[in-house]
């Protein structure tokens, strides 16, 4: 079950009630790779950035009343908030970032390192903060 669909059954029955969730969903999220850091999980940690990114993605989606249910979908969103509406290209290099955290998604498996966990929590939280602005 994708997040979108929880928030679909968690009674997320307007485009604000989605907003606000997929936005306390990101920054929850963000928190969460903390958590991870300081208790040297870094898989959780990880998988903790990507669940922040596509919650942004989904809140800026669900703003325009655009599909976000797939990876596919995020990155469509990303193209056009930058090709549609003028949206900085720093939302694509930040996005792929925090896509290559996603843990569950991946076939491949390249070894985590707790540095580059830490040093990518800031472009997500500058992705982040640059979705919330277009809004």
């Amino acid at each position: 079950m994708t997040a979108y669909s929880v928030a679909a059954e968690a009674g997320a029955n307007s485009v604000g009630d989605a907003v606000a969730y997929h936005r306390a969903e990101s920054r929850r999220s963000l928190s969460l790779v903390d958590a991870g850091l300081a208790g040297g999980d870094l898989e959780k940690a990880s998988q903790a950035l990507w669940e922040a990114a596509a919650h942004g993605v989904r809140a800026a989606a669900a703003r325009r009343g655009w599909p976000s249910a797939t990876h596919r979908d995020l990155g469509r969103v990303i193209s056009r908030l930058i090709d549609d509406e003028g949206g900085p290209i720093d939302l694509n290099t930040n996005f792929f970032i925090a896509h290559s955290f996603d843990r569950v998604d991946r076939e491949w498996e390249m070894p985590l390192l707790e540095s580059e966990v830490r040093y990518c929590r800031e472009p997500v939280t500058a992705l982040l903060k640059m979705l919330e602005t277009m809004d």
